[in-house]
């Protein structure tokens, strides 16, 4: 019996809080949109050296999170963000990861995300042709119209099998934290078996008494990843800190001033700079400020991904419709 007492304490104290579980997630979540504004930034402010990086920039974070996770899976047998938290994933008798478990860890990291972030961007376009009724009664409309409903549909389905998942697992009723741990057959645990290098090495740099000849391997990759951890901190509070706004009202609306006019702006004024003729539907593209035709500019954008008039990157969903009486 002391026997059966003494396990279930170490499973117990082994088993991570699922807010643990759900930081991790959101650490996770956090770096898309984090490297996407820099992208953003650098492709707006150089677009001639950098103009590329908004068109394809979800191929890039798909090599850049590939190399990242796989790293962390492969050293640690964990995420970079449950990494950060001090998890690692296990099989459920307890084991480390299988090829087969990494393997289908990095394609429910990487590979499905990178998907679905494509599929996302097509169905918010079709939310937005729906919202505007732009969508028309032939097949191709109808169609659309079910992927949305059944892309809703699935969504909230696979939300609320989430949340039955977590009050499940609070009640020690699985041991799996989330669905997709179930799928991939291997759990949560803390990572008792974090070594200590990665300090001693920023310790000796610090105190001038670091040589050459320490260096090693597991000293340098862990040093590394130290770095990005400190790096994914500071990202989280750079969030947190941009998102709590004091004295805020949510009826306020912002002053935004409006754009420079350029030598442009009076030969396309009071039309639209593709078409060529009066507005319909007017939609205003936000990085450059000209007003098109719903249709002109959203095809033009799926097609060139850039303002027709100025080059600078955009996307389908960087318009915004204006209602003008």
């Amino acid at each position: 019996m002391a026997e059966h007492a003494a396990n279930f304490t170490f499973t117990y104290q082994n088993k991570p809080s699922i807010l643990e579980v759900i930081a991790q997630k959101s650490l996770h979540d956090t770096l898309h949109p984090a490297l996407q504004r820099i992208a953003l930034f650098l492709s707006s402010n150089v677009p001639h050296k950098f103009g590329w990086l908004n068109k394809h920039f979800e191929e890039v974070f798909l090599l850049l999170d590939g190399l990242l996770q796989y790293h962390y899976l492969a050293f640690y047998d964990a995420s970079f963000s449950e990494n950060f938290y001090g998890l690692r994933r296990i099989s459920p008798a307890g084991d480390s990861l299988t090829k087969k478990h990494k393997e289908l860890s990095l394609i429910f990291l990487v590979i499905i995300p990178y998907f679905k972030r494509k599929l996302d961007e097509k169905i918010a376009i079709i939310r937005l042709e729906n919202a505007e009724g732009s969508l028309r009664k032939d097949f191709e409309g109808k169609f659309k119209k079910a992927v949305l409903f059944s892309y809703s549909g699935l969504e909230l389905i696979w939300g609320l099998c989430c949340i039955h998942n977590y009050i499940r697992y609070m009640a020690n009723r699985t041991e799996f934290q989330t669905p997709l741990y179930q799928l991939i057959d291997c759990k949560l645990t803390y990572n008792i078996d974090i070594e200590d290098l990665s300090a001693g090495f920023w310790t000796s740099l610090f105190k001038g008494g670091f040589s050459v000849s320490q260096l090693s391997f597991g000293l340098v990759r862990n040093a590394i990843s130290t770095t990005l951890e400190v790096g994914a901190f500071f990202l989280q509070f750079l969030h947190t800190w941009n998102s709590q706004k004091s004295n805020y009202n949510v009826t306020d609306l912002p002053n935004v001033p409006p754009p420079d006019l350029d030598s442009k702006s009076k030969k396309y004024r009071g039309k639209c700079p593709l078409c060529l003729k009066q507005w319909i539907n007017p939609t205003v593209l936000q990085i450059s400020g000209y007003i098109f035709c719903w249709k002109c500019i959203l095809k033009h954008l799926h097609e060139h991904q850039k303002c027709p008039i100025t080059n600078l990157p955009a996307k389908p969903l960087d318009i915004v419709r204006l209602y003008l009486s």
